[in-house]
């Protein structure tokens, strides 16, 4: 046998020359195509879906929010499990998927059945970010030693800086922020001037709304060109605020500054993440 087999490649020398390469090159396309893994991802296709509706009680939650949209999500293609969780002004539904199909695919199907759910409030489910329990790759801490970056700082050049240049790389799905204080604008109204004043809360939150915003206008013609006319009225600073008319009482104007102070600082934190 190993005779015949010696005698059929001396003979036919180019044939198995020629058959060589052809293995050659196979091998080293399929070694290119093999996936290979230090931590294999062993984890279900799943969708995730989180809405969020603040100041309710869970059995509230659950009673119009979580509960129609399980009902909606019933009878997806490929769905094998249901699983929901409702807390306080917060409800989540994880659906886990079959492994014949892909996450884009059952997204779509999930996005395609969220048209259709009714929800109170003008309630907006969001679907979780598509990435793998596998898929974390990079812890870092964002450090200065300049005194005028404070932790609050640091956290906003996180969140509109940082966040922002790391999602723009290939491959990076979703980048997780944790700790620091978030900044925001604050208006600590008295409740006395408010009563002397005539005002409510919501006539407050109201104006504010209206006054943060910017308008479009029509154009001036000048000449052979026209300038288009736009009213810039979003807030900038702390200043922009304060001077916010809320009301004209006695051809007098009534601003926040007149019924409670503005200051920067930072929102209420609901949790606190610490390194060692």
């Amino acid at each position: 046998m190993i005779r015949a087999l010696v005698d059929f490649a001396l003979k036919n020398r180019w044939l198995v020359l020629c058959g060589l390469v052809v293995l050659t090159a196979w091998g080293i396309v399929s070694f290119r195509s093999l996936p290979v893994e230090a931590y294999p991802d062993v984890a279900n296709n799943y969708v995730q879906i989180i809405t969020q509706w603040p100041g309710r009680s869970a059995e509230e939650v659950e009673r119009q929010v979580t509960v129609p949209i399980e009902i909606q999500m019933a009878g997806i293609p490929h769905l094998t499990h249901l699983r929901s969780t409702t807390l306080a002004g917060l409800s989540s539904l994880m659906l886990i998927f079959d492994d014949d199909t892909t996450s884009d695919m059952n997204r779509e199907h999930v996005l395609e059945r969220l048209s259709q759910v009714n929800l109170p409030g003008n309630l907006t489910p969001q679907m979780g970010t598509d990435w793998s329990p596998v898929g974390q790759i990079y812890w870092y801490t964002v450090e200065s030693t300049n005194p005028s970056y404070d932790v609050m700082e640091k956290k906003a050049l996180e969140d509109w800086t940082l966040e922002k240049d790391f999602k723009s790389v290939k491959g990076v799905v979703d980048v997780s922020s944790f700790g620091g204080p978030t900044k925001e604008y604050q208006i600590r109204l008295d409740p006395d001037k408010l009563v002397s004043y005539g005002l409510s809360i919501a006539q407050v939150e109201q104006q504010l709304a209206a006054n943060n915003t910017n308008a479009g206008g029509s154009f001036i013609e000048q000449g052979a060109q026209q300038i288009n006319v736009q009213s810039v009225g979003l807030y900038r600073s702390v200043q922009d605020i304060e001077n916010t008319v809320i009301k004209t009482s006695n051809r007098a104007s009534v601003r926040i500054r007149d019924i409670g102070t503005v200051v920067q600082g930072p929102k209420k934190r609901l949790g606190q993440i610490g390194r060692s």
